[in-house]
């Protein structure tokens, strides 16, 4: 029973997490991520008169430049269903913080789901680099990540791109997410391919 409940994503549902040490994430998300954020997020720059470029001032040559925009808040979506180990959410976390040095946002959202939503912390500069130590994965009930885009647009979250961590295993895989761009990644061997947005595959 127990063994059918992982594979088909089944449990109760609500049930703590604990979490090994971080490992080493195993993608590189240097070249993965800025991709997919410099596609996704891409045209944020735009011209200011209010920072004169510096190349033409030796030259008394006044000329705007070029201002990039930061980006506002990424959102991490984790699926906790009962086919998801605890390896799993360490490797996930691993992940997380691998992104979070290619960028800062303004706000980082971890969003736990399984058929529910089980949790949505929110963290800043000041919080963002504690992540590791405080967050509270629940869950391990069914599989359904549509949860968590009707919650998206209940709420009216807006996100800059939505990173989606799940065996993918999943009975339907959402349309818009409201407006936000998303990347799948499908963990544990998975090649099951998102019919929205991107996806990527680690093992």
């Amino acid at each position: 029973m127990i063994a059918a409940q992982k594979m088909h994503g089944k449990g109760a549902g609500g049930m703590s997490r604990e979490l090994s040490d971080i490992l080493r994430p195993k993608i590189d998300w240097r070249t993965q991520l800025q991709e997919f954020v410099n596609t996704t997020c891409g045209g944020r720059d735009y011209s200011s008169w209010r920072k004169p470029n510096r190349r033409f001032l030796s030259s008394d040559i006044i000329m705007p430049s070029l201002v990039g925009e930061r980006v506002k808040n990424i959102i991490i979506g984790c699926d906790t269903s009962g086919s998801i180990t605890n390896e799993d959410h360490t490797r996930n976390l691993s992940e997380t913080d691998a992104i979070l040095s290619v960028v800062t946002p303004d706000k980082l959202h971890i969003i736990y789901w399984d058929h529910t939503m089980a949790g949505h912390e929110v963290y800043d500069d000041s919080t963002r680099g504690s992540f590791r130590t405080s967050t509270k994965p629940v869950g391990g009930g069914g599989t359904d990540p549509t949860v968590m885009e009707a919650y998206l647009k209940q709420k009216d979250i807006k996100a800059d791109c939505i990173i989606m961590f799940t065996d993918g295993y999943v009975p339907n895989w959402g349309t818009d997410w409201n407006g936000a761009p998303i990347l799948w990644v499908i963990t544990g061997g998975g090649r099951m391919t998102a019919s929205t947005g991107k996806t990527i595959h680690i093992d």
